[in-house]
Formats: C-alpha cells, structure tokens, sequence
C-alpha cells in the first residue's frame, strides 16, 4: 500500500491547481446573489438598474467557472502532475474536447436530448455524456500518462519534426478518440453505480450517521492529505446528489449550492458542507484558548501569538492545517477526538436543516459572501451552533490536557520551535533573501540536493519525495517553521502554512541553478 501512497498524494495535490481558482468564482457569485438577492428588497438603492445589471453580470461570470469545472479540472490536473507542464496542459484541453466530440458524433447526442435526459450534457458547447469532473479527471490522467512517455519520445532523424513535445499533441489526438469509445462502454454503467449510492447518502431524507461519518473522515485523513480526494465526488459529483437548476441538472452538492445562490432560488444544498463552519470558525477557537490557559504561565505570552495567528487564520479563511497539526504531533488523541466532533457538527447541522456552502473556504469570508449575505437556509444557525461548539471544545480539551497532562505547545516542558520561528523571521527584513536562506536550510534538512526527488506543495504542505529518509532532520525542519512532518514511505510532508509553496519554487529554483552550472 505504501508504494501507492506518494502517487495518491500528489493526485491529491493536483486537484488543489484547479481548487485555487474557485474562491474568485464564490466572491463573483456572492456579491452577485447579493446586490440582486433578498438584500435588494431592505436596500432599495440595489434596485437599481445599473447594480442590477452588475449583480447579474457577477454571478453569470462566477457561474461559468463552475459550469466548466470539467474542462477546468482536466487541465489542473495535467499540470499538476507534471510540474506545470504547458504542453500537458494543451494536451488535456484537445483531450477533452476530442473525447466529447467523439462520443456526441458516436451517439448521435442532440441539445435537444441533453435538455431531455439528465444523463447527457454540454461540454464547450458539445451535447455529449454527462461525465462531469470525473471524466475531466480522466482525461487529465491521460495527458499525463502521454507527456510522461512521450515529450522526451526521439524518433529516427527523418521525423525529427515529431521529436519531443510535438509528439505529445497527436498522440493525445488519437489515444482521446480510443477513450471515447472506452467512456461510451465504461461511463453508463458506472453512472448507474454513482446514482444507486447517490440515492441512499444524498436524498431527502438521508441518514444523518452517513452525513456524520463524511465528516468525522474529512477530518480524519487531514494527517495523509488525501481528504481531497474523499471529499472531491461528494462536491462536484452526482455521489452529492443531483438538482435541476434553472431548467438544467446540476450535479454535486458544492456546484448545486452556488448554481442555486447565482439564480436567487431557495438553497436546499449543503449537506456535505455545513458542518464544517461550527467546527472551524468556532470549535477550534475554543481549543486554541484551551492550549493556551493550560500552557505554563512562563510560556503563555509565546503560545497566545502563536494560536492566535493560527485559530484566526481558521477563523477567517478556513485554512486549518496551522492549529490542527499543532496538537496532532503531540497529542494525537486530541486529533482524534476533534475529527469525532466534526462528524457531530455534519450530522447535526443537517438534522437542523442548516444549508451552508463556499466557494473557498468554510471559514467567516465564505460565510459572509455566499450565506449570509444571500441568505441561505438558516444561515444563522451557524453561530448558535458554532457557539456551542466553542463551549464544548473549551471545556473538553481543557479537562483532557489537564487530565492526562498533555504535552500541549507550552506545557510541562513540552518545546515547540514553531513558536520561535516567527521572531527570528521578523528580524529579517528583506522577506526574498529569508525565503531563499529558508530554502537552503529546508533543503539541508532534507537531506541535501542528492537525496530530493520531487518537491512539491499544497497550501500548507511541502511535499517531497526523498531517496533515503534516514538523511532527514525533523527537528531542523521544525526549528525552520514546520508544524509537522508527516513521513509514510520516501514522501515526506512538512507543513509550513501558507509559505509552502514559496518554499517549494525557491528549492526548484535553486536545483535547476544547480543543474545547469
């Protein structure tokens, strides 16, 4: 299983590339819904043609990101995968449409059938099977698959024309067709299979234990970085449910949400999201104030800004790596017991009939933009909720760092380089000069230039593939700023927060300098 582990990490990550752009589609889609929404009829001056005429314009343009995630997803992960290859990226795009192209002309698909049958749609403009995300996916993997084994590919002199990336372009052209006729077989039935499971953990009257368990796993695979892809089918699939919108079906329970928010119709979306705002915006403040009264007394000035900046950065935007791996690596039971309480606020807030959704992150910018400012289904219920939640994690991480002396950042001699780091980094003034010299020591930590074979990252992790882990310093990576290091196999994971990425493009940066003196 362990050699399976690096690959699923990293097809993980890659589905982070096309995630990035959703926030700019939630904060089109939730200025849109409102200046047009139910605040225009408190705020007569919105009724305005011209803001009318804005606020439509908004949430059509957020919409159409959403309405192309496919495309949009095939494309990500092609780059993704292959380090931010452009010509990759072009093979997924000519993929993609070649693939739907071939399947509409194959089965004679109309636009009439597509508004007949929920089980075909339009791709580009192409009336075609409705594969959605996961057939840009698929397509994305074979761009991949094909740039891999062909942009080095070094044919005799007389066809040097089609040497290197050349080749991968009309490979992509042909092998696009033979996935077609492989989708045409393959997709209805596992589109039955989809909407079989779909029936039973995405209808109306939905066991709230299945809701419960989504989310106590959301959590709980955090430490693995593969909750991407547990939670990726539930929100851009039909495994989240399926709604017609607007005269048009709308599959997966995050694209249901913000294609009902853009039309300004009554939200019934939700369930495999809301949950998660009581949990992030509230239930870890009360943690970190946890930590923070049961630290010593001499360590309390540096643990406050530390989970300060981390409960707030969660609080805000929804980013929770920072204070969750703040009590994983030293008290793991704590974890454990937080992810059990995510699946309780899922299952709770859908027993409440709460429909909370984002475009981003499930943290108090999301909140605003596409909840409350639209008004979505007992928006409020968030900070009721939430509010308990506060209480209860206060109050039970507090009695169980006290009750089995918990080594929590700041207490019983327990060290946490963490918090030291930002200090010594705010010391330094020119912020590309500590990145750089960050770098170098990240890259010493690891073992050196020899023992790196990928370097990778997501938003808060530096993911990277290593020769011999044996050459690695947790410690020193710590003492640099990690949170973390999670190591499974030769893939190492350090989370460094938002500065990951900054981290990954100055290592690359600097071995391919290597590479080429």
């Amino acid at each position: 299983m362990k050699k399976y582990f690096g690959s699923l990490q990293k097809f993980g990550k890659s589905l982070m590339v096309p995630v990035a752009l959703l926030p700019a589609a939630g904060i089109l889609l939730g200025f849109g819904a409102a200046l047009t929404g139910p605040l225009a009829d408190s705020l007569t001056f919105l009724q305005n043609d011209a803001i009318q005429f804005i606020g439509n314009g908004m949430s059509d343009i957020g919409i159409s990101i959403f309405n192309n995630l496919a495309v949009i997803f095939a494309i990500g992960v092609a780059i993704g995968l292959t380090g931010g290859s452009g010509i990759a990226a072009l093979a997924a795009l000519l993929g993609y449409i070649i693939m739907n192209k071939t399947i509409s002309f194959a089965l004679g698909i109309t636009p009439d059938m597509v508004s007949e049958s929920g089980e075909y749609g339009m791709a580009l403009g192409i009336p075609t099977l409705e594969t959605g995300v996961l057939g840009g996916i698929v397509v994305g993997l074979l761009a991949v698959w094909i740039y891999n084994k062909f942009h080095e590919f070094d044919p005799p002199e007389v066809l040097g024309f089609f040497a290197g990336d050349r080749s991968v372009g009309i490979a992509m052209v042909f092998t696009s067709i033979l996935l077609a006729m492989v989708m045409m077989v393959v997709w209805p039935p596992v589109q039955t299979g989809i909407n079989a499971v779909a029936n039973v953990i995405a209808n109306g009257s939905t066991n709230p234990l299945y809701i419960g368990l989504y989310g106590f796993l959301e959590r709980a695979l955090i430490p693995t970085g593969l909750h991407h892809i547990w939670y990726a089918p539930f929100l851009w699939t039909s495994l989240g449910g399926t709604t017609e919108v607007a005269g048009s079906m709308v599959s997966g329970d995050q694209y249901i949400f913000l294609a009902q928010i853009a039309e300004g119709v009554d939200v019934t979306a939700g369930r495999f999201m809301a949950g998660k705002f009581p949990v992030i915006m509230f239930g870890l403040l009360g943690a970190a104030l946890a930590m923070y009264r049961r630290a010593d007394k001499n360590n309390q000035p540096v643990v406050k800004g530390m989970l300060i900046a981390a409960a707030g950065t969660a609080f805000l935007t929804g980013i929770t790596e920072p204070i969750e791996f703040t009590f994983l690596f030293v008290a793991p039971l704590l974890f454990v017991f937080h992810a059990l309480l995510a699946g309780v606020s899922y299952a709770v807030m859908y027993m409440l009939d709460v429909h909370l959704g984002w475009a981003g992150g499930s943290g108090l910018i999301d909140f605003i933009l596409v909840n409350a400012l639209p008004g979505t289904g007992n928006w409020w219920m968030n900070i009721v909720v939430g509010a308990v939640f506060f209480v209860i994690y206060y109050f039970s991480f507090s009695f169980a760092i006290k009750k089995w002396d918990l080594a929590t950042p700041g207490r019983g001699g327990q060290e946490n380089k963490l918090y030291t780091r930002k200090d010594l980094n705010e010391k330094k003034s020119n912020k590309s000069s500590q990145t750089k010299e960050t770098a170098v020591a990240i890259m010493d930590a690891l073992g050196g230039e020899q023992n790196l074979k990928h370097v990778d990252a997501c938003f808060t992790r530096l993911r990277v593939e290593v020769s011999q882990v044996s050459e690695i310093d947790e410690d020193q990576l710590k003492a640099l700023g990690a949170a973390g290091v999670v190591k499974v196999d030769h893939n190492i994971q350090a989370i460094f927060g938002g500065r990951s990425d900054l981290y990954k493009n100055e290592i690359n940066r600097l071995i391919k300098e290597n590479n080429a003196s």
